[in-house]
């Protein structure tokens, strides 16, 4: 045995296949005697992950027994890289769906946005992304097997009644095209708050209409969902059944093959999600992602994924893994082409290699955090917007850092283009968000809570418009960009921007806030100390005493 089998051996002896097996043999079918290493993250996910594992029984038998068939009357079936890649498409869609499904449908939105937002997409996502890439499949197995020509049909409704005709009628069973065709061609109306949605369409040049409650469609929403996920189940079982059928050329550089070297090199703990190459092709990319965050675990796969890759793919220069977590910053490791055939042939020790690595800064792995914080109110944390008679604020952003916490929003005075109105706004605007909580952040430590903000950055409109948002001295939406700080000193140097745009704008300091106005015609300099029986600099009227000096925001 060489090294490299040896370190195929080490890094597979990780990919819990026997309890993917012993699942397969209760739920599947108990003469499996393998798995191949491209099938084993589905057979994981969906026989042992949420909610992926509700998939419809009858559907999964249906759709295995029919395959089968097919095989059997063409035992010689070539399983080629055309076919395969209407999977991988129906896959990674449904991968996607299922995160989606698991982040969003327990929102406690209003009927009208989960209609938007998650039932509507969610719904043409798994029809069209997933089952109707899934059907092709099939059909294109089917034309190997007959005189019809089933490889030009892509429309949904065709490929239904060919799933019918033949005899895989229960795939199809809870699609209903007209919804499809209702939701492509903008005929849905919601009703009583988004609780009852019409959904409108032509059916035989007459306009028809259906509705259904909102529970009606999340119930359609699962059932589609689940013979996705029976389907998926039944190709996946066909595909390891015969894998000696499928006939696609693994060492070539293009996306059925990257998908399928991916997929052969993960295992339940360390997902490659993606192979790509940069543009010049001297580079191929690895995108993973792992359990493990130990810095030692994680340079120690990077060392046998990269000798795995160099198996398949070796004329490249450079191998570029990048690895992450829920807890981990984005990590990475680069090695060489000589040093991975350094590694895998023996002529320098790995301890070596991985020296000459790092000295050059080509191995940056972060520890994870450790933090006790909320993951699921990070998740769906959303900062409030104001919303006033002279102003409002939105896109609330955190900028905070592991001493400061800062946050960058956008502010809107409408008509408003007096200078003493806009100081005004300003002050409120501080004032509101100076308290606001920001969360803690899950890969690293920032400062966090509902203590007073160090630092806010304001962009100042006259209105919120879908364009005109640039911070440039030509755009006359834009008045100002306001730089608030605790000590009154600026942590944002030129506020961001290139010091040519910066300089072009007039500055301006009161008290705590730093003020680049667009147009001169607003500035006004006080450099002395503010009294405090004088006039209020926001403008008011009022004495400073009386005024703004409790809210700490003038010296």
């Amino acid at each position: 045995m060489n090294f490299l089998q040896e370190c195929e051996l080490r890094y597979y002896s990780k990919d819990d296949s026997t309890e993917v097996l012993g699942k397969m043999h209760e739920e599947l079918d108990s003469t499996i005697v393998s798995c191949e290493h491209a099938l084993l993250c589905i057979f994981n996910d969906i026989l042992k992950k949420a909610p992926c594992c509700y998939w419809d029984k009858a559907i999964y038998t249906q759709t295995s027994e029919q395959l089968e068939k097919i095989i059997f009357q063409t035992p010689n079936i070539v399983i080629d890289e055309n076919i395969v890649e209407y999977f991988i498409i129906a896959y990674h869609t449904y991968v996607q769906i299922s995160d989606i499904i698991n982040d969003l449908s327990e929102l406690n939105d209003t009927q009208t946005i989960r209609n938007r937002q998650y039932r509507i997409p969610t719904y043409i996502s798994i029809v069209e992304g997933c089952l109707a890439n899934l059907f092709h499949f099939i059909a294109l197995l089917l034309d190997q097997t007959s005189s019809k020509d089933y490889s030009s049909l892509f429309k949904l409704n065709t490929l239904c009644e060919v799933m019918k005709k033949n005899s895989f009628s229960l795939l199809t069973k809870d699609i209903d095209v007209n919804i499809r065709n209702a939701i492509n061609h903008g005929g849905i109306i919601f009703r009583e708050d988004g609780k009852i949605i019409d959904f409108h369409y032509n059916e035989n040049h007459h306009s028809v209409s259906s509705s259904l409650n909102y529970y009606e469609f999340d119930n359609l929403i699962e059932r589609v969902y689940d013979a996705a996920s029976a389907i998926i189940l039944g190709v996946t079982s066909f595909l390891n059944n015969h894998w000696a059928n499928v006939s696609i050329d693994m060492s070539k550089k293009a996306y059925v093959p990257f998908c399928m070297n991916s997929m052969a090199l993960s295992i339940p703990s360390i997902r490659c999600r993606y192979l790509s190459e940069i543009a010049d092709n001297k580079q191929l990319n690895a995108d993973i992602v792992i359990e493990n965050c130990d810095r030692t675990f994680i340079l120690q796969t990077a060392i046998e994924f990269a000798m795995l890759i160099y198996k398949q793919y070796n004329d490249y220069e450079k191998y570029f893994i990048s690895f992450s977590n829920d807890r981990l910053q984005t990590s990475w490791v680069r090695f060489t082409n000589d040093e991975v055939y350094d590694m895998i042939s023996k002529r320098r020790e790995i301890v070596e290699v991985t020296k000459q690595a790092i000295n050059r800064k080509d191995v940056i792995i972060f520890d994870p955090s450790n933090e006790k914080i909320d993951l699921q109110e990070i998740k769906y944390f959303r900062f409030p917007n104001y919303r006033g008679e002279k102003f409002n604020i939105n896109h609330i952003t955190d900028a905070s850092l592991p001493d400061q916490k800062r946050l960058k929003c956008n502010l809107f005075v409408g008509s408003i283009d007096k200078r003493e109105e806009i100081i005004e706004i300003i002050n409120e605007g501080i004032k509101w968000l100076k308290t606001l909580k920001n969360i803690g952040s899950p890969t690293l430590y920032r400062k966090h809570g509902d203590m007073e903000a160090d630092a806010l950055y304001i962009n100042i409109y006259h209105f919120d418009a879908r364009r005109n948002k640039e911070l440039f001295p030509s755009n006359e939406n834009f008045i100002c960009f306001v730089d608030y700080n605790i000590n009154g000193n600026t942590t944002l140097r030129y506020g961001g921007l290139p010091p040519a745009i910066w300089n072009q704008f007039y500055h301006e300091k009161i008290g705590k806030i730093n003020i680049a106005w667009r147009e001169s015609k607003y500035i006004r300099r006080k450099s002395k100390k503010i009294g405090a029986n004088e006039l209020c600099p926001c403008g008011s009227g009022k004495k400073y005493k009386k005024c703004c000096r409790e809210n700490g925001i003038y010296d």
